[in-house]
């Protein structure tokens, strides 16, 4: 069952409290928008609208709604009215507050989350359109902390407050700024996200707080929900068109097995969830989250659930930072974790789907951010503290945009979804950096691999095949000048710091530990640059390759290539100048594995598909070599214009 409380209060009978003009519309309007107008599809018997009520007329409101009927799946509180810290705890004011007396006749966010919790409620949303409202986050530690937040009985919570600590919430025209913000993102005249068929607090939260930027006023939204995806309200800009929430939906996980072994897992998730300050680690997050998901393979709809609500507040988290990519990341781990039970779930592979839309718009907005950072300064890709890192770091980075540029549109290509959306401006983005970047495109790692090949495989959708060729002959260049010598995959700065200094002074056998030996890179560059006509400048680089181990690595199961190591497969291992001499050879060679990835039914699974496409720019020491199995050697116009290493 889902319940809303909408609470207003502009009528105050002890001063300094003094009357107010909108609180009353404020909570009328959430209540007949998502109860009287169904857009929340909340009980309406169970559901209350409160104008202007004494504690004692709330307190047995609450008791009614929350415990005398069916177990409650979502609450949402509304509160617009005033409100203020006292003693290190916020409080809610009703009609006979006094500010002498809080305890007695106001509402201490400590009293409500006693009340939730005692409920058994699965998820909460809380939104106060209050004065200070911000002072909500000093009771959150109360309630949600590593030791009670998976506990039974314990909840899930998202929270959007009107107003910093130290500001006031303003209202004109009977209305509060932040609740007709939050009208907007409801209605869909402000657009939240068109990926999910409801909205989520965090991420309305996160629009509100953007568009209310300047006005003197900053509203806070925080969230974290182990147990599933929680649901505001239905999207009205959802792509998919209307639908109802309880159709549309992985419910939220029941108190059963499956929840236990989340509970057992919530202090790492945790600390994943208090660490996104900082830059979001994919593989520590998948390393967290998917022995979860393997205990739950017998709760396969539990396991889609508990991986949406990751995504959806964790995402709204990391938004915070800024970065777009690491947002597409997030999502992108949450589908891998699915990966191992998306043949045999349809739960699984659907939410897979959906996380892909979400990969495919977070890309997007990725791309708009970087063109926009570009149009201010051509340094924009430069790490912050700049110095010798960026001669390692900055390679890798640009390779990773490629990357995840190529997979957009694979993943557009697979699930069949319009392709002008993204392209035009991500081949922008490209062309923006082969223009200011050039230079820096140069091998640093064997990990730059996965990003490689998917965007060769990319390349010509995105219209950029000169760009790939370019890429290429830099990258073939400067391997061939080090005799193929490429670094392992995740070095440490230190290490990264030895292998720069073994490239400038040519003292590779000093470095022999920090060395990739086989590398897939290689391989890789022949075999694109093979597909785009270049095989006589491939050729004329082999010579520089003589005795290089190169390897190609085939999992026997797809659904197994997002694990920390991947236990069965095959090893394609060769040796420039023993097993193969040109590039044909090494083609022969390859066209005996495109005949294994072409007959393996399981990559005939788009869900299967993207996320092992997603799984190895995750985990960059894996390849997804079926994207370019299969892809036909052509001319090139531009190869004369490349110069022969």
């Amino acid at each position: 069952m889902r319940v809303l409380i909408a609470i207003g209060c502009d009528s105050y009978n002890n001063p300094p409290l003094q009357p107010l003009s909108g609180a009353e519309n404020d909570a009328a309007t959430i209540f007949g928008h998502l109860v009287t107008d169904e857009w929340g599809e909340y009980d309406k018997a169970q559901s209350k609208l409160l104008l202007s009520p004494t504690m004692a007329t709330l307190r047995s409101t609450v008791e009614d709604a929350l415990f005398s009927s069916q177990p409650i799946e979502e609450l949402t509180l509304f509160f617009a009215g005033h409100g203020g810290v006292k003693d290190n705890t916020y409080f809610l004011c009703l009609k006979d507050t006094d500010i002498g007396r809080m305890s007695l006749n106001a509402l201490s966010m400590t009293q409500l989350f006693a009340w939730i919790t005692e409920a058994k409620i699965h998820h909460t949303n809380l939104i106060v359109d209050a004065c200070h409202a911000g002072g909500v986050v000093h009771d959150i530690g109360v309630l949600l902390n590593p030791h009670v937040i998976g506990k039974a009985g314990s909840l899930a919570i998202s929270i959007l407050a009107a107003s910093g600590s130290d500001e006031y919430a303003g209202e004109s025209g009977g209305a509060g700024h932040c609740t007709s913000a939050l009208m907007a993102c409801l209605k869909g005249e402000t657009l939240v996200q068109t990926t999910r068929p409801s909205l989520e607090l965090v991420e309305v939260g996160q629009v509100v707080s953007r568009t209310m930027q300047g006005t003197g006023q900053s509203p806070v939204c925080w969230g974290i929900n182990l147990f599933g995806i929680s649901q505001l309200a239905k999207n009205p800009r959802f792509s998919g068109g209307s639908a109802h929430i309880s159709e549309t939906f992985l419910g939220l996980a029941s108190d059963g097995a499956g929840n236990e072994h989340i509970r057992a897992a919530s202090d790492v998730i945790w600390e994943q969830y208090l660490s996104l300050t900082r830059d979001f680690d994919p593989e520590r997050f998948l390393d967290v989250v998917q022995p979860v998901c393997k205990k739950l393979e017998a709760e396969p709809a539990v396991a889609a659930a508990f991986v949406l609500g990751l995504s959806t507040t964790f995402g709204a988290r990391i938004a915070e930072t800024g970065d777009r990519f690491d947002v597409a990341r997030l999502q992108s781990a949450c589908a891998v974790a699915l990966l191992p039970m998306s043949a045999s779930s349809t739960d699984c592979a659907n939410t897979i789907m959906q996380l892909s839309n979400e990969v495919l718009e977070s890309i997007g907005k990725g791309a708009d951010q970087l063109l926009a950072e570009f149009n201010e300064s051509t340094y924009a890709l430069l790490s912050k503290d700049g110095g010798i890192a960026d001669f390692y770091f900055l390679p890798l980075r640009l390779m990773s945009i490629l990357g995840w540029l190529g997979a957009a549109v694979q993943i557009q290509t697979i699930s069949g979804a319009n392709e002008a959306t993204i392209a035009p401006k991500a081949a922008d983005l490209v062309r923006l950096i082969m223009t200011h970047y050039g230079n820096s495109i140069v091998p640093v790692s064997d990990e730059m691999a996965a990003f490689y090949v998917s965007f060769a495989a990319g390349a010509d959708v995105l219209d950029c095949r000169e760009e790939l060729e370019a890429i290429s002959g830099l990258l073939i260049r400067a391997l061939h000048q080090r005799g193929g010598r490429i670094a392992d995959p995740r070095l440490s700065g230190e290490d990264a710091l030895r292998f720069l200094t073994a490239v400038t002074e040519g003292r590779y056998d000093d470095f022999r530990d920090i060395l990739a030996n086989p590398t897939t890179l290689l391989p890789a560059l022949l075999l694109v640059m093979d597909q785009c006509g270049l095989s006589d400048i491939a050729d004329g680089a082999m010579r520089g390759f003589d005795h290089t181990n190169i390897n190609i690595f085939i999992p026997d199961d797809f659904t197994t290539f997002g694990a920390a190591l991947i236990e069965e497969g095959t090893n394609f291992s060769l040796n420039i100048g023993h097993t193969v001499f040109r590039v044909s050879e090494l083609v022969a060679e390859w066209s005996k594995i495109e005949e294994r990835l072409n007959a393996d039914a399981t990559l005939a699974s788009p869900p299967i598909r993207i996320a092992s496409i997603l799984a190895s720019l995750l985990r960059p020491d894996r390849v997804a070599w079926f994207l370019i199995a299969g892809k036909q050697s052509t001319g090139s116009a531009s190869s004369q214009e490349l110069v022969q290493p």
